[in-house]
């Protein structure tokens, strides 16, 4: 035990025990350089062979995420391993549980998008962190209102073993972190086993906060009690959070091969599942998997979606969950796609249009001669002034196109085909997430009447075109949500199922992708695109050269320049994966194909080789490539953001200024243009001396994006960094 006063390292001095546990005790410190409050925690034994013999150490000292306590440093002491870790001011869940019950669905699913951005960045390291024991003890909830998830697992971060020796948390860990079916049977109370009541290694985490609860408490000591329920509530929240009467998950049954498979990303995912499930519901989950009542049968005010991504997040079979914090994150990022009223959208439409279809035949009897030449002579024109939008489109003249469907929309606007022009006009400039957005706005609050088979056609190639832009901006569930919708409104169109079965294999499902490629040949798929198919299946399978080698076939077999587009994009994916030694392969390959294709096109591989030099690090040949682009009339909101990143990476601050002001010009209102210069006026302080600082431009731009950000529907990670770094400046009295 060491000794309140001292000062290790000549750097941290204790100031109060603040807990202690199996793994040791653990200290309030600080940081003499640093002037702030950190905490010192001994880690346990099974990681200190690990980080005596390797240098992983340094993976968690570098890990930066806004809602994780930064790893400050390493100590031996005595042969003892002690982290040094951020101290973070709040209360943990757990408290905060015992004191409210429950907590709003609003402030839960805030949390969540939180939670979620931690884990897909602790997952996406190499080697991935695995937490391993997300609980609310573990969550601590700031006064500001946001979260901090602490205390993961130093050893997981290591050593590939460790993962089947994992403590138990009652109630979270999923069946596999369980060391055998007996140790499981014995914590569930339940007779499964002979040997329940013998069963060997592990132990069960009971997580308590001592002292007053003031700060974070990084590391935490075992003992605490949590209660346990199998469909209660407590009695303080009888009637609001609690269970109705119904069957616990149909269908899940925990089986001995489901037990002791040892932890890994998807492990985490159970586990948030179950710690966001009691926030709701003031439930813990039973430690009897089959006892669990699912959220959709527990009365709480909870979306359909949320409810549909807990309860996959707590299935019992890890393959059934999501499988990282990315896609925990990705489901997240447009929940209300999940909801019925998308399922039940195309009944309730049809029905209402039956019922206008029915008014205007009724009123057609009172109209004739005249009147129905006038109307044919305006549809002529409005299908004239949408092929010719389609025209500019094809030949990449996207504001005339733009004009055009103006046009059309203003003098028809019941008519879909216009809307149809403009979704695909954004999605052909590149511009996926106006695409996106677009295409939402129109699917949910539709101005047009779908009445025909052909009308049905348009609906289907605008949430087509919507499932290409999500797979754009690597939203494959979103992708695949409209896709499916898409071939809801076109069984026979081989186009959906090709792009459905790219989308399936990028996201693993490489067996659902093998199906659909057999549907799509069956409606006469053209041979191209069935080669694009097996590329996506290959690169799927981390078979990068063989799906290389399928691209560049479909490349030389189509005469198409849409399909050659994707094929070279998909092409320099696959280069990418084989890592940076082929990265001057991927630059050659881009180079041979920039020109080729139409102006469109080329524009759209050009941003893939400036993209390319700018992660060879060759910023020059990047930024040269990116203003051929913007001279060219392409110049996007993303084109504009990258030149302007590109200049603040070469310490161009000013014409980086200068390229973020050009884009409030165009795109008026877009907080993120505001985001980033504030980012920009932090680095141009930063390099000033102490003494010649002056944040309040910072400050301008921050609240002027804050404004903006409210009344948008994404959740934004760096916005949040970005107050993080308001109140530090503040508390710093930079203002």
């Amino acid at each position: 035990m060491l000794k309140v006063g001292t000062c290790l390292n000549h750097m941290y001095t204790l100031m109060e025990e603040i807990g202690s546990g199996g793994g040791g005790i653990i200290y309030k410190a600080y940081h003499e350089n640093l002037k702030k409050y950190v905490v010192v925690k001994q880690i346990k034994d099974i990681a200190k062979d690990v980080l005596n013999s390797r240098g992983e150490a340094d993976i968690l000292k570098n890990l930066r995420n806004t809602y994780l306590p930064q790893v400050y440093d390493f100590l031996e002491i005595d042969g003892e391993i002690f982290t040094v870790i951020d101290f973070i001011e709040g209360e943990s869940l757990d408290k905060a549980l015992a004191r409210e019950g429950r907590f709003p669905y609003k402030d839960v699913l805030k949390w969540a998008l939180q939670l979620s951005d931690a884990l897909a960045y602790l997952h996406s390291q190499v080697p991935p962190v695995i937490h391993s024991d997300i609980k609310p003890a573990n969550i601590m909830l700031t006064p500001q209102g946001d979260i901090c998830l602490i205390d993961f697992n130093i050893s997981m971060a290591f050593d590939q073993s460790v993962r089947t020796s994992a403590g138990i948390s009652e109630g979270y860990s999923p069946p596999e972190q369980y060391h055998n079916y007996s140790m499981y049977c014995s914590i569930a109370g339940i007779g499964g086993d002979e040997n329940a009541d013998a069963y060997a290694g592990g132990s069960v985490r009971r997580t308590r906060y001592a002292g007053s609860g003031q700060g974070a408490r990084s590391g935490q000591a075992d003992g605490v009690r949590h209660t346990r329920m199998s469909g209660q509530a407590p009695a303080s929240v009888q009637g609001q959070g609690q269970a109705s009467q119904g069957t616990p998950y149909e269908g899940q049954r925990i089986t001995r091969a489901l037990v002791g498979r040892g932890v890994d990303e998807r492990s985490d995912v159970y586990s948030l599942g179950a710690t966001l499930y009691h926030l709701l519901t003031g439930i813990c989950p039973s430690s009897n998997f089959e006892e669990i009542v699912p959220l959709s049968k527990c009365r709480v005010t909870v979306s359909e979606g949320f409810t549909l991504i807990i309860e996959k997040m707590m299935q019992l079979v890890p393959e059934n969950r999501y499988r990282s914090g990315k896609e925990i994150q990705e489901a997240l990022k447009n929940i209300v796609q999940m909801d019925s009223a998308y399922k039940e959208y195309r009944r309730k439409r049809k029905a209402s249009f039956a019922a206008l279809a029915a008014l205007y035949a009724a009123s057609a009897a009172l109209i004739a001669g005249g009147l129905g030449l006038m109307g044919r002579e305006r549809d002529n024109w409005y299908n004239a002034t949408v092929a010719q939008a389609e025209a500019y489109i094809e030949n990449g003249e996207y504001t005339q196109a733009a004009s055009c469907i103006e046009e059309a929309i203003g003098r028809m606007p019941t008519r879909i085909g216009a809307y149809e022009a403009e979704v695909l006009r954004l999605y052909e400039s590149g511009d996926y997430e106006s695409c996106v957005s677009y295409g939402r706005n129109t699917v949910n609050s539709p101005e047009y009447y779908v009445q025909t088979e052909s009308d049905e056609e348009s609906l289907g190639n605008i949430l087509y075109v919507m499932g290409n832009a999500y797979y754009e901006l690597e939203e494959y569930d979103n992708a695949l949500n409209c896709m499916n919708m898409a071939i809801e409104y076109n069984t026979g169109n081989s186009s959906y199922y090709r792009d459905l079965g790219i989308t399936l294999a990028k996201t693993g499902n490489t067996a659902q992708a093998e199906e659909i490629l057999s549907q799509a040949e069956e409606l006469g798929l053209a041979q191209d695109s069935i080669y694009m198919i097996q590329g996506e299946i290959a690169y799927g399978n981390n078979q990068a050269e063989e799906a290389i080698e399928l691209f560049q076939t479909a490349l030389n077999v189509t005469d198409s320049d849409s399909t050659r587009r994707r094929c070279i994009s998909f092409c320099a994916r696959a280069y990418q994966m084989l890592g940076d030694d082929y990265l001057d392969e991927e630059i050659a390959f881009l180079e041979e194909w920039r020109g080729v294709l139409g102006a469109s096109s080329s524009m759209q591989i050009t941003e893939s080789l400036a993209e390319a030099y700018a992660r060879k690090g060759d910023y020059e040949q990047s930024l040269a490539l990116f203003d051929e682009i913007r001279s060219q009339g392409y110049a996007s909101y993303q084109i504009l953001e990258n030149i302007a990143i590109l200049y603040q990476q070469s310490d161009q601050l000013d014409a980086a200024e200068a390229t973020l002001q050009e884009m409030n010009e165009q795109y008026p209102d877009r907080y993120r243009t505001y985001k980033r210069l504030a980012f920009l006026e932090a680095d141009r302080q930063q390099r000033k001396a102490n003494s010649e600082r002056d944040y309040t431009q910072m400050k301008a731009y921050y609240e002027t994006a804050l404004v903006l950000y409210e009344g948008q529907d994404e959740y934004d990670a760096e916005m949040d960094q970005l107050a993080n770094m308001m109140r530090e400046l503040e508390a710093g009295n930079w203002f």
